[in-house]
């Protein structure tokens, strides 16, 4: 009887969790990623093409979201949505001394999306 009703509650949790990954997007690309200390996430489109981004810091630390011509310090769990124009990219930069957890959405775009760490 337990393990019948252990199968019941493992169904009933896979049919839910089935059910927000068909909610999510199929042309959106979804990062959830860590910037190491002093080191900075760019991301770009293959064609150099225009693409949208949303960006939510996860941790309590500085991050700074820098496109060709602005750059926005990022609060914890604020959502923060930009549009990358051509020939655009947008980087994450990490000035503190810890690693940083991000969580972002890339949509809008027409090429793949192209992510590098580099030195700050």
């Amino acid at each position: 009887m337990k393990l019948l009703a252990a199968l019941l509650i493992c169904a009933i949790l896979q049919s839910c969790q089935v059910n927000n990954l068909g909610k999510k997007d199929k042309h959106t690309l979804y990062i959830n990623t860590v910037v190491p200390a002093h080191k900075f996430l760019k991301i770009s489109t293959e064609n150099a093409s225009t693409f949208s981004i949303d960006a939510v810091n996860k941790s309590s630390n500085t991050i700074a979201l820098a496109t060709d011509t602005s750059e926005i310090i990022m609060k914890k769990d604020k959502e923060y949505s930009l549009n990358i124009g051509q020939k655009g990219s947008v980087s994450i930069k990490n000035p503190s001394g810890q690693e940083v957890g991000i969580k972002l959405k890339v949509y809008n775009h027409s090429s793949k999306i192209i992510q590098h760490t580099d030195n700050l």
